[in-house]
């Protein structure tokens, strides 16, 4: 049997913030994040004949680039046709680059009969986090290992835990020209912060274990987005000298600003931005909600927690 198309779901992710805000042992950062639905990638790969790549629909131009590497990373003799017919908005904190790769040399990998753990390894995600990797394996909330800057230089997704699946939460992409793509500008910024006190950053560890993760255990929506709401705080006093204050814009501060008053909780910013979001209980608290925001100047999203990975569909054919 030989594997002809590949047909690759993802969700898409939010950044809660970091919990390692100080360096130890060479290792920095370490990030904590969630799968979500409601925005996500739909993919087509076909095997084709022709030792050449197509890509049709959204963000083929980039989609073209990656498979090109996936391509020559995998060993892939085959040509490729790859169809998006749904994508995540680039750039604007869901992190798309991360599950466009994922799904790309996953579904090359599969053609190169490749396994799907060997070919996410071969596309050296998790510069900077491991949540996007952990989303795309399992879904649901994820702790990363923090960036090894004196081994492999990424991080690693290494916990997994469940949603409770009531919870919503509202996002908000305000109208603004900041982006940060992923680049030499991000590893510029990343490295300029030179950590915390001591104090922040064992406080942001407490706030993990003490907080967060037990909220998650017992469905407890306070205790858990008090956890998130306060390491956002620290995440944006780490990040203040890299992006001018603890948030990316003054757009984005005052999306911060609509969403507590409409009654989100565990509010901030995920990566750089611009996007904001907000938790609320159940579906009818955050459709109250959106009505309720006036004046805002951008997108918005009602998102609900993914927790699984990937769906990934495969088709196969008798070969001689």
């Amino acid at each position: 049997m030989e594997i002809q198309r590949v047909e690759i779901v993802t969700g898409s992710r939010i950044h809660l913030g970091f919990y390692g805000l100080c360096s130890d042992n060479g290792r920095k950062l370490g990030g904590i994040g969630i799968g979500v639905d409601g925005v996500g990638y739909h993919i087509l790969i076909e095997r084709t004949e022709a030792g050449k790549i197509t890509t049709e629909g959204c963000q083929k131009e980039r989609t073209y680039i990656i498979a090109e590497n996936a391509v020559k990373m995998l060993s892939y003799n085959g040509g490729l046709r790859i169809v998006l017919k749904k994508c995540i908005p680039p750039h604007i904190g869901l992190g798309s680059t991360t599950q466009l790769t994922l799904s790309i040399f996953s579904g090359v990998g599969l053609l190169a009969s490749k396994n799907i753990l060997y070919s996410i390894e071969a596309s050296r995600r998790g510069p900077f986090s491991g949540i996007g990797v952990g989303v795309f394996l399992w879904g649901g909330f994820i702790v990363d290992s923090g960036v090894d800057k004196t081994r492999n230089r990424r991080a690693r997704p290494v916990l997994s835990g469940v949603i409770p699946s009531n919870w919503r939460i509202v996002a908000l992409v305000p109208r603004t020209s900041w982006r940060i793509k992923e680049s030499e500008q991000e590893r510029t910024l990343v490295e300029l912060p030179r950590g915390l006190s001591r104090e922040d950053c064992y406080r942001a560890m407490y706030l993990l274990l003490r907080r967060i993760l037990p909220g998650l255990a017992d469905s407890d929506f306070d205790l858990f987005t008090e956890g998130i709401e306060e390491i956002q705080r620290l995440t944006g006093m780490y990040f203040s000298e890299a992006q001018g204050g603890l948030f990316c814009c003054p757009e984005s501060e005052e999306a911060v600003y609509l969403l507590k008053k409409v009654g989100a909780k565990g509010v901030g910013q995920s990566s750089w931005g611009p996007l904001v979001y907000g938790f609320f209980r159940n579906e009818s608290e955050a459709h109250r909600a959106i009505k309720e925001i006036e004046g805002f100047d951008g997108e918005i999203y009602i998102l609900s927690p993914r927790n699984k990975g990937a769906d990934i569909i495969v088709e196969t054919k008798m070969t001689n």
